[in-house]
Parts: structure tokens; C-alpha cells; sequence
């Protein structure tokens, strides 16, 4: 067999995984799958000193924005729109750090603090924890959706839009339930 035709078939095996008919960057739920526990134990410090974990926000539906720490402006927006769409959600926002690079803590919350509104805690995952755990491309947020039990029920990928922003709120689970919103 030549090596394009492995190539294909290669593609063909993965493609129920793949989103082929959206450019990059657009929106791609992929399949849920488990969080390692010791991820969602797992305690973060934000840039005003605090710790935070996925298990501490247990008992409501949970967004998780996880993007490299270079994006983080595209946060904000994520929050505010989806807080108005499903009210009762909370929002665990992870700051993912250049592989290999060394990163001052302190100098990267001051820096948070300067850049990021006041009321937009995020977490600093220094080692690339929750983006190796769950193989994530940080170049633009990851949206994880997970119920109240703190499972996962469905990935996004992709810079704020209104279509994606719907997508998303359609997949959370209504609070108090694991259903997605109706």
C-alpha cells in the first residue's frame, strides 16, 4: 500500500472524532470524555492569590475556558454572554503557559491583574496540566461543559461568535440537573 492511501485510511479511522467541515479555529464539540480526578482536584492559584479546582465548583453546571495565557481576552466575552444565556452557571477560567517556558507566578498574576477585568478570576496551570490531560490545542479557548457531578459532557473550541455561543448554552446541563438546557 503507497503511502498516501495509508494516509487516508489513517484519516478515515480518526474522522468520527474530526470536525472536517469547519475551518480552524471554528466551533468542534468533540465527544466528552473523563476528567483525571487528580486534574479536577487538582488546585489552581488565580492571579489574586486564590485557589480554585474543578471539584470546588461542583453541584452547578460548569464551563471551563482553557486558553494559552496570550488569549485570555477572548474570556470575557465567553463569560458575559453565557452567564445571560444560562443563569446559575459558573465559569472555571484556566490561563495555559507556553510549553518548556519558565513562568514567574507572581510576575504572570500581576500581569493578569492588569489585563484581565477584576471580576474575571483565572487560574494559572504553569505545567499545561488540564491541556495535556486532555489533549487541547490552547491557541484559542476550549469550552468544557460539565454537569453538576463535575462530568464532562462536551468539548467547544473557537474564538466568541453567537452560533458558537449557542452551541454552547445548548449543551449545559440546567442547573440542579444533567440535562442539557432545553
Amino acid at each position: 500500500m503507497n503511502i498516501l492511501r495509508r494516509w487516508l485510511l489513517l484519516l478515515l479511522v480518526l474522522a468520527p472524532g474530526m470536525s472536517m467541515s469547519q475551518p480552524a479555529g471554528a466551533a468542534a464539540s468533540a465527544a466528552a470524555g473523563p476528567v483525571p480526578a487528580t486534574l479536577a482536584a487538582q488546585e489552581f492559584r488565580d492571579q489574586f492569590g486564590n485557589t480554585d479546582s474543578l471539584v470546588r465548583r461542583a453541584g452547578a453546571p460548569v464551563v471551563a475556558v482553557v486558553v494559552s495565557v496570550r488569549g485570555l481576552a477572548m474570556i470575557e466575552k465567553w463569560e458575559r454572554d453565557l452567564t445571560a444565556r444560562v443563569p446559575g452557571i459558573r465559569f472555571l477560567n484556566v490561563a495555559d503557559f507556553p510549553a518548556g517556558a519558565a513562568v514567574d507566578l507572581d510576575r504572570a498574576a500581576r500581569t493578569l491583574r492588569q489585563r484581565v477585568p477584576p471580576n474575571v478570576p483565572v487560574l494559572m496551570d504553569p505545567a499545561r496540566q488540564w491541556a495535556t490531560a486532555l489533549g487541547l490545542d490552547t491557541a484559542v479557548p476550549n469550552l468544557l461543559v460539565f454537569d453538576a457531578a463535575g462530568q464532562l459532557k462536551s468539548r467547544f473550541r473557537g474564538r466568541w461568535s453567537p452560533a458558537l455561543a449557542a452551541d454552547v448554552a445548548a449543551a449545559l446541563p440546567a442547573p440542579g440537573t444533567t440535562e442539557p438546557t432545553p
